[in-house]
């Protein structure tokens, strides 16, 4: 029997959800990329089984902005998660609720993939994951970035 996960499709093989079942759950679901963005729980990746686990933690404090390291680690996450979309890959991005973290790293992945503005791609994410990115903080980094131009971009729906 299949563990159900609370996580909702952002974009082709771009999934946002919550704290992932450990074991083979994911890997059964199709899976094969795993993004823990929970600072406060990041647990060896022997608890996954059959993924790849990225480990991106990061703080969800909506009274200050991303410091240039948390900028970098989700940076560094959704660039990691770009590359395995674009080979056609299946990746669950996470955080504790998966909500604000997780939504923050799939905003950007659809940023570096699209080439959509910053708002554009909020807005992506918060049609398919309702409540995420509600922290004024992330809401205002992704809202200043604008446009990619001459961006070499794929389009996935």
């Amino acid at each position: 029997m299949l563990t159900q996960i609370n996580a909702n499709e952002i974009t082709k093989n771009l999934w946002q959800g919550s704290l992932p079942p450990p074991g083979s759950e994911l890997t059964k679901l199709g899976f094969e990329t795993l993004v823990l963005c929970a600072k406060e729980y990041q647990p060896a990746s022997t608890r996954f089984t059959g993924v790849n686990v990225v480990y991106a933690p990061n703080n969800d404090d909506p009274r200050r902005p991303p410091t240039k390291e948390e900028m970098n680690v989700a940076l560094r996450a959704a660039a990691r998660v770009c590359l395995d979309i674009q080979k056609g890959k299946k990746v669950l991005v996470t955080c504790w609720q998966g909500l604000n973290r997780s939504g923050f790293v799939c905003a950007l992945v659809l940023y570096m993939l699209k080439g959509m503005s910053g708002l554009q791609c909020r807005l992506q994410v918060q049609i398919r994951r309702p409540f995420a990115l509600s922290n004024p903080m992330f809401v205002r980094v992704l809202d200043s970035l604008p446009v990619l131009k001459n961006q070499n971009t794929r389009n996935i729906k």
